[in-house]
This record gives structure tokens, sequence and C-alpha cells, in this order.
């Protein structure tokens, strides 16, 4: 039984709560990420049609003599739309992005009364593997009740890779704000083969986001960035971080703070989150009577 079946049940458990109704809305999204693949590729198919459409009146009114323009311009043509359609992908999941009060990237509704401080390494394959679990936690919450923000924690034995990609990211946010930073989390996290190794086409990464290349590359050495990722380090340090991933989720509304380590399932978060917002429950538990055989 996978987490997210395990989640229904605390939730069924729970009665009301933070997370009810979260099946309804992971039953929507998928059929709308279905909706959005069926037009992406009937605009990519009508795009294409349109360029050989204008290519061979073209080689109509030229009696075939510039076939090897034509084709050449074609297949450019056909190559923009692909890096335009790849842009548009990276982008479309990530349209809650903002930044926290503190100035960290911040997934979800900033008022929530949640906050889940994630300590992360783009190239901690535990991290690649619980990278949608805090956002499946905040796309799934009732009326906006919790939000994600992103703390740097590259670890040593993934350098020098681990902070060259945080720097990255960060170089991407300075042209592109948190919805550039969060997209590029997930890409990266797609194609990094993990372990200190990343990935050969990171050298492209200006080119697939849309950005100035020149600025890109000068922030790549930006004293201010470096600051900014070793300050999240020493933050994690203060808070006891070890390792990555490590969250710590904080009710913003009595600030009672949990911290949980490692890449733990969805449920775990669902439970941690269900016993702040109802601690009356988790207490009539403690206080109940034993069952009696």
């Amino acid at each position: 039984m996978g987490p997210l079946v395990i989640g229904c049940l605390v939730i069924v458990a729970a009665g009301a709560s933070v997370y009810a109704g979260y099946q309804a809305h992971d039953n929507e999204k998928n059929i709308n990420q279905v909706k959005g693949l069926v037009i992406e590729n009937s605009n990519m198919l009508k795009s294409i049609q349109a360029d050989i459409t204008y290519h061979t009146s073209l080689l109509k009114k030229g009696g075939g003599a510039d076939l090897q323009g034509s084709v050449a311009e074609a297949l450019k043509n056909i190559e923009n739309d692909k890096v335009a359609e790849a842009q548009a992908n990276l982008y479309k999941n990530w349209d809650a992005s903002g930044e926290s009060k503190d100035g960290h990237h911040m997934y979800g509704n900033p008022s929530a009364r949640f906050t889940l401080i994630n300590y992360s390494d783009l190239e901690c394959p535990f991290c690649k593997r619980f990278h949608e679990t805090p956002k499946y936690l905040v796309d799934s919450a009732k009326n906006g009740m919790v939000n994600w923000v992103w703390r740097h924690f590259p670890l040593s034995f993934h350098e020098p890779m681990a902070s060259k990609a945080a720097m990255m990211g960060e170089c991407v946010a300075q042209q592109k704000g948190s919805k550039g930073f969060w997209a590029f989390t997930e890409y990266w996290f797609t194609n990094s083969a993990g372990n200190g190794q990343g990935f050969a086409g990171s050298d492209k990464i200006p080119e697939l986001f849309g950005l100035n290349k020149e600025q890109y590359e000068s922030c790549l050495t930006d004293p201010v960035i470096i600051k900014k990722i070793k300050d999240d380090m020493q933050a994690g340090n203060v808070a006891g971080v070890t390792g990555t991933p490590a969250t710590i989720v904080i009710d913003n509304e009595t600030g009672k703070t949990e911290t949980i380590v490692g890449a733990q399932p969805f449920a775990k978060f669902v439970q941690v989150i269900e016993g702040m917002a109802h601690p009356e429950r988790a207490q009539a538990q403690e206080t109940a009577p034993p069952a009696q055989k």
C-alpha cells in the first residue's frame, strides 16, 4: 500500500482536517495533467503543420530552387518551438511560488498556518526521492494551510557539485524569481545522477531557462549568493540539521515545531501536521485506557 493510501487512512481516522478532501484534489489534478498533455501535443502538431504548409508554398513559388534553405529554416523553426515548449513545461507546475518574509524561496500560501522548512542538497539522492512530497503536501492541503520553504544544505561529500548546483539555482532565480528557482530544482533532480556527479547538459541551463548568459555566469561567483547559501547552512547547523533532507514543520499559529529527518512518506507529515492542528485528539489518544484483551 503506497503512502498516499496510508495518508488517506490517517485522514479518515482524523475526520475533518487540514487534508480533508485531498484525494478529490488529486483526481482533479491528474485529469488536468492529461488535458494539458493533449493540448501541448495538439499545439506542437499545429505548429509543425503550419511550418510544412508555409515552406511548401515557398517551394511552389520558387520552383524548388531554394529547397535546402527552406528545409533548414523549417527545421530551425521546429527546434525553436521545442525550446519554447520546454521552457513553458519547466514553469507550469510552480504558479504558487513566491518568497518568505526572510527572503527564502517559498511555494504555497504565504499566510499558511503551517510551514515546511526543508533543508536540501541538490545532489542528494534521498532529497531527489523526497522532492515531490512537500509539493504534494502544499497542493493537497485544505484552504492553502501549508507552505514550503527551501534552504540550502549542500553536504561535504557531494562537493563541489552540490554547492555549484545551489549557485546555479540561485542564479536562475536572480533573473526568473522564485518560480524559476523551483522549476530549476525539479529540472536538476530529474537530470542529475546525484552523489556529486551532476549531469553533462548543465551548461545549457541559461538557454533552457531563457536567461541572459553573461549575467548568469557573473552571478555564479557573486559573493552575495555565496553568502546566502552559507547562511542557510549555518541556520541548519544551529537547528541541529546533520543530513538531508531534513524538514522542520512549524505551526505559525502556536509556534510549535517538529523536525522530521529523512525522506519520510506523505503520511508521516500528515500525522505531524494533524497532530499540531488538533492536539486534543493526540492527547485523548494518550489518556485513553488500554484496550481490553
